[in-house]
């Protein structure tokens, strides 16, 4: 009768075990990257190939972007606040609402600028076929339709785009 116990225990330790193997060896490399003093970077060195000096010269252009981008941030988050305080106020357009319209496609054409910008010299630090990658990559992930027409797909928004 002790057999048979033996026999099951000794089954359920080994699949756990071997569970164990496999899960702590197929995520070993993401589990480096959280311990990482910068991990939502490090992905950038695994993802692109990059050495560590070319991960250290981005990490360097993130932290030279990194306050331009709150600025823009907070920039775009206080025109968004000061038109909405103005569609509240009246159920017509006036210039004033016309205005800050305009003033907040400005900002926004700023900060789009501006990030593209830091897209490229990013680029710029990574091997030529990694960088073409890595703008592919975040142009696709940045560079999205805003708004769709009811019932539209995505990708027919992107091509109706102007």
């Amino acid at each position: 009768m002790k057999r048979p116990w033996l026999i099951i225990f000794g089954g359920v330790a080994l699949a756990v075990c071997a569970y164990l193997c496999i899960y702590f060896g197929k995520t070993a490399a993401e589990r480096s990257v959280e311990r990482s003093n910068r991990p939502e970077l490090a992905w950038l060195q695994m993802e692109f190939h990059l050495t560590d000096a070319q991960l250290a010269r981005v990490m360097e252009l993130h932290n030279a972007y990194a306050p331009k981008c709150d600025e823009m941030c907070r920039a775009i988050d206080a025109k968004n606040a000061e038109i909405q305080r103005l569609l509240a106020a009246t159920n017509v357009i006036t210039p004033e609402i016309k205005q800050a319209l305009a003033q907040a496609a400005e900002i926004r054409a700023e900060c789009e600028t501006s990030m593209l910008d830091h897209f490229y010299k990013v680029a710029l630090t990574m091997p030529p076929e990694q960088g073409k990658r890595y703008l592919d990559w975040v142009q696709s992930q940045t560079l999205k339709p805003s708004r769709m027409m009811p019932g539209e797909s995505p990708s027919a928004a992107q091509t109706n785009k102007p």
